[in-house]
């Protein structure tokens, strides 16, 4: 019966409400939900809630088959998510890393946090509703600046050091 679970498929529509194709749409604050879903008492219920807005009594009548196809969804779409985030690395020095740069990452409210001050967003929150595609393609620039700067810095050095 598990093995059978395993190979479910996610259906078109739950509760008559189409399930989407893939999470590249939704907000950041959903994709927080999302991730912090699996620690809730009944974690497809949590996601068929976040993503469908289906409440536990509809949730509760659907087939196990379609919910278990359906979270096999959320989790691969989740796992593509979290590796592109963790795909973004700023090439830290010895130095850096010595002084506990790893230190100050903050998790999802750091990601807020740093998305409001770049914008220059006040309230924190309203982050919640921004698409976290856009959030990461800003992450991935500010990233790939960072990497520059510090490439083109140690060529500074490297040509004072000659000189």
């Amino acid at each position: 019966m598990i093995a059978t679970l395993d190979k479910a498929k996610c259906p078109g529509f739950l509760c008559g409400k189409e399930v989407p194709k893939d999470l590249f749409a939704i907000s950041y604050g959903k994709l927080d939900e999302l991730r912090n879903a699996a620690s809730a008492d009944d974690p497809a219920v949590e996601c068929l809630r976040i993503l469908l807005d289906i409440s536990p009594k509809e949730a509760y009548s659907l087939n196990v088959f379609d919910v278990f196809g359906f979270m096999h969804f959320c989790r691969r779409q989740i796992e593509k998510i979290n590796e592109l985030f963790s795909s973004l690395k700023v090439n830290y020095s010895s130095d850096e890393l010595a002084a506990g740069v790893k230190d100050l990452q903050f998790g999802p409210f750091g990601v807020l946090d740093w998305y409001a001050r770049r914008m220059g967003i006040t309230n924190q929150n309203e982050v919640r509703d921004v698409a976290w595609v856009r959030i990461y393609n800003c992450m991935k620039n500010d990233t790939e600046q960072n990497n520059y700067e510090r490439r083109l810095h140690k060529q500074y050095m490297n040509q004072a050091k000659r000189r």
